[in-house]
């Protein structure tokens, strides 16, 4: 027997939807306990060690034997841990490979608490239910063991020495998850009223005795707990809903009755608790045992729940299975199912990106990232409250930031340089604000400049090489009587410097720089490189530009006018940024075949990586629907995470629709424009390939497709013998037998099974379709057998044999898989000559194939034995010497024989061969004459009357 205290084995089955990590695990896959254990045998006799008499996984785990004594992991670091699980597998001795404990002779697992003390989770009785008795045990740990100096301990209470009362431990494991420390709570219930009630419980009675509600006799926590009493019974909760929740845990206080406050639970008055999981299933996951001698046992249940309890109506429910009148009580308290959300990570930095000339009479835009490591390629994308400086944010100076990124802006009344910060407390960022200023480099520098006058100016995102047309470009200044914008040119020409900067790509890893074209005119890519260009305003200031970039990326436009004659000394900036995205991309192969069918010539066998060229490319026309003909490519152009994927345009329809490896590529910006990814795909046809590339900067760019590829086709055929086949004795009345130089035929003919396969060794299902299937049954090449494999003659030498092999038939049997029947007019011979002397052989076929595409076997010539139940022999018929008067026929008596090694024998097996008088003769012809007679012989001897 065992005994639960914090038990639950079959979650260990469910696959984790949070990050786990293991910080402790032990196989017990070597020599010697080492250094992550400690014995202390307090018996003489007592020991603790690893051996190979049974094991979980490998071929090895500790045990423990002869008396008391204890195994204690070392440290185990948990302090960082919210939520942890220690798992262990664990048997009880068996005399087939141990010995089995007997009464008292307990294993009990402890925990080491965060105050000191050891706590029994769990006790496991010998002698068990029965030898060799398997527990998988699982426990959520307690938050008071969740500390840098937590261990396990094994405790064996007691046994006998020499080599007496085992048990065995394997695959110690502790878990950490990554969750919050928060436990947010969804149903609870402490029973602390007079009454169940019908909200929360109900309850289906299937003995009329039976009896739930709510008393005071005993309870974990405050005065009163639930009970179930008297028979069989269900308790079960209301719906809970726990479809939007990744992590969910439960917990509940479980206790037998006793004599001393109610009435303990006789044998086999059992209490079950169990879960309704998603396909309607209720999932046992405690068994509580009625003793009949004892009671007041406690039982703690504290763990996770699987993925399939994740559902909108899951359902916890007590099931006592049996009971006696006012008798057998289970009291059940504190019963608890909540949820947990993410580890919460502190934030590295706050990046803000802005321009940091600003006017006093308009908002300045500026972008905030909350980033998770010092590069911010990796964001925190819960919402976080972020408060900005200096004060004076459009809206108010605490934003929320949600999924890692804001649009901000910033307004200031006076002329002057200002600071931008960024902080939040939950998380908190653990780094200082860095800005991104003018499309330079993350810098802690972070000051914005804003002036009364200057140039306003939006450039809107364009497709490369496309452009912006009729962007109006203002003069402003600050009104004299308020905050507003007012002309600061009027119906004048004034020439302007205008330069580009990068944003993104910045000046790290940019393989190319290409400028900007401002009305038509390239300009610098810096101040010192500024290009000049008249412009006219109007009498409201504004005027117009064309922009144009015919690369991808991030690009910020800077505008300068430096006065003089009636303007000297007056400075006016401007500035403002574009994305310029690709039209498309081009994707192409080495080879194409525009036929899309299965005419197309080979390519590339399944499974086998070929270049795949992906280029994004810049605009030409609108409409344009052949992204490889004739547009210019955008080598910045940067991503993570292209999607690769595959069509199967033939066979249609298809078996199988395959697979591509990866399902994903990085782009990196690079000089020539074109990435050459290996790709691979797994099925035969031909495919069209799809690029999928993820968002940029905002902009869904689409999917971008090949020409058709192929033919795909296997890499080689896996073939094994389906049936190795007999050989047919043609003589079969008493012990079976073939002679030397008869033909032997099939009894049954064998049959190989021939799977197509690419070079991962699965198989390819489209193989077999109309067009794909190459392997003709003439391609089936059966090598002649020209000598027995184990019968040999007095000189060791193979006893010769003659084969004939005919065209078998090829047929499907289902997708990607076929199988060849040898001909039933096969022939074997063996030659009958003097040297031949056998009793019986097992012959070696050898054989290989491949189809008119050149695919082959995997491992080639396949050998086999055809089952041979028979002897073959060398056989010779024998007539006796006869004599008598001249005047009467002489009989001559024929019999068949064979030799034995040793000599001749009467084939007493032989009741098949066949004689006949036309087939005798004697010599000379002219003493004597045959007398017609025929027959077959019996028992190897023919009719002497014949």
């Amino acid at each position: 027997m065992f005994r639960l205290l914090l038990l639950i084995s079959f979650l260990l089955l469910e696959q984790d939807v949070v990050a786990a990590t293991v910080v402790f695990s032990d196989d017990f896959e070597r020599a010697s306990l080492g250094s992550d254990w400690t014995v202390n045998a307090v018996e003489s006799g007592a020991s603790a060690a690893i051996s190979t008499a049974v094991s979980n996984s490998g071929t090895r785990s500790m045990y423990t034997r002869g008396g008391i004594v204890y195994v204690t992991s070392r440290a185990i670091d948990l302090s960082a841990s919210n939520f942890s699980e220690l798992s262990i597998w664990i048997r009880m001795g068996a005399d087939a490979y141990s010995e089995r404990p007997s009464f008292g002779d307990d294993l009990e697992v402890d925990i080491y608490l965060s105050d000191g003390s050891w706590k029994q989770v769990a006790l496991y009785e010998g002698p068990g239910n029965s030898s060799g008795d398997i527990y998988n045990f699982s426990t959520a740990l307690p938050d008071n063991a969740l500390h840098a100096n937590f261990a396990v301990r094994f405790h064996q209470i007691d046994g006998t020495s020499n080599d007496h009362d085992y048990w065995h431990i394997d695959d110690v494991t502790v878990t950490d998850y990554d969750v919050g420390p928060v436990v947010n709570g969804l149903f609870y219930d402490g029973f602390e009223r007079a009454a169940l009630g019908t909200t929360d419980w109900s309850i289906s009675k299937v003995d009329s005795r039976s009896d739930s509600s709510i008393g005071t006799q005993i309870a974990s926590v405050g005065t009163r707990s639930m009970y179930t009493r008297s028979g069989e019974i269900y308790v079960t909760t209301r719906a809970i809903d726990l479809s939007p929740y990744d992590f969910v845990q439960m917990s509940f206080w479980v206790r037998s009755g006793s004599d001393s406050y109610s009435e303990w639970p006789s044998l086999h008055d059992d209490l079950h608790a169990e879960i309704l999981l998603e396909n309607g299933i209720w999932q046992r996951i405690g068994t509580y045992l009625g003793s009949g001698s004892i009671g007041g046992d406690t039982y703690e249940y504290y763990a996770r729940l699987p993925t399939t309890a994740y559902h909108s109506n899951f359902k916890l429910r007590f099931h006592q299975i049996d009971g006696s009148t006012n008798n057998d009580f289970w009291h059940i308290d504190e019963v608890f199912v909540g949820y947990r959300g993410p580890a919460l990570t502190n934030i590295d930095h706050y990046l803000l990106t802005f321009s940091d000339q600003a006017l006093t009479c308009n908002a300045q835009d500026v972008e905030i990232k909350a980033c998770l490591n010092a590069d911010c390629s990796t964001l925190y994308t819960d919402d976080v409250d972020v408060t900005l400086t200096p004060s004076g944010w459009t809206g108010s100076d605490t934003v929320t930031i949600s999924g890692g990124t804001a649009n901000v802006s910033l307004r200031q009344a006076t002329a002057g340089t200002v600071t931008l910060g960024a902080t939040s407390t939950t998380p908190a960022a653990d780094n200082a604000t860095q800005c991104i200023i003018n499309g330079g480099t993350s810098s802690l520098s972070c000051d914005m400049i804003f002036s009364d006058s200057g140039f306003v100016f939006s450039i809107p995102d364009f497709l490369a090489a496309k452009g912006a047309t009729g962007i109006a470009i203002q003069a402003v200044k600050k009104s004299d009587a308020s905050e507003a914008c007012i002309p600061a040119f009027a119906s004048v020409s004034k020439t302007l410097d205008f330069w580009s900067d990068y944003v993104s790509p910045n000046s790290v890893g940019r393989p190319v720089s290409w400028p900007v074209v401002v009305n038509g005119v390239a300009i610098g890519a810096s101040s010192g490189t500024a290009t000049p260009i008249s412009l006219a305003f109007d009498a409201t200031g504004s005027s117009i530009i064309d922009v144009n970039y015919a690369d991808a990326g991030q690009m910020e436009v800077e505008a300068k006018y430096n006065g003089s004659g009636a303007d000297a000394g007056l400075v006016m900036t401007g500035n403002n940024s574009f994305v310029s995205r690709p039209a498309g991309m081009c994707v192409s192969a080495t080879t194409t075949c525009s036929a899309g069918d299965a005419s197309c010539p080979k390519f590339m066998t399944a499974g086998t990586a070929f270049p795949l060229s992906v280029q994004a490319v810049a605009w030409q026309t609108d409409g344009d629907t052949d992204f490889c003909a004739g547009n210019g490519s955008t080598p910045n152009y940067s991503a993570t995470g292209v999607g690769l994927s595959a069509a199967v345009l033939s066979p249609s329809p298809a078996n199988s629709a395959g697979a591509v490896s990866p399902a994903s590529y990085d782009h990196g910006a690079i000089a020539a424009g074109t990435h050459s990814v290996a790709i691979s795909e797994s099925e035969v046809g031909v495919f069209r390939f799809d690029v999928t590339p993820p968002s940029y900067f905002g902009y869904n760019l689409g999917v971008f497709s090949s020409e058709p590829i192929g033919r795909f086709y296997p890499d080689h055929f896996a073939v094994s013998v389906s049936d190795d086949g007999s050989l047919a004795a043609n003589c079969s009345t008493s012990t079976p037998f073939s002679y030397s130089g008869e033909e032997i035929t099939w009894l049954v003919a064998p049959q190989l099974t021939i799977t197509a396969k690419n070079s991962a060794n699965v198989t390819t299902q489209n193989y077999t379709t109309s067009g794909y299937l190459k392997l003709l049954v003439d391609d089936i090449d059966v090598a002649n057998v020209t000598a027995d494999s184990s019968a040999v003659d007095s000189g060791a030498v193979p006893l010769s044999i003659t084969s004939i092999f005919n065209t078998g038939t090829l047929n499907t049997t289902s997708f990607g898989e076929l199988t060849y029947d040898f001909s039933p007019l096969d022939l074997f011979t063996y030659t009958r000559e003097a040297r031949a002397e056998i009793n019986s052989f097992t012959p070696d076929i050898l054989m290989s194939i491949s189809d008119s595409d050149g695919v082959a076997m995997s491992s080639s010539p396949l050998t086999f034995t055809p089952l041979a139940n028979m002897d073959v022999r060398f056989g010779r018929l024998w007539l006796e010497d006869s004599y008598g008067p001249e005047i009467f026929d002489v009989v001559m008596p024929l019999r068949t024989e064979y030799f034995d090694g040793t000599r001749y024998q009467i084939n007493l097996d032989d009741s098949c061969t066949a004689y006949s008088s036309a087939n005798a003769s004697v010599s000379p012809t002219t003493l004597t004459q045959v007398d017609t007679s025929s027959g077959v012989v019996i028992s190897g001897v023919s009719d002497r009357h014949s």
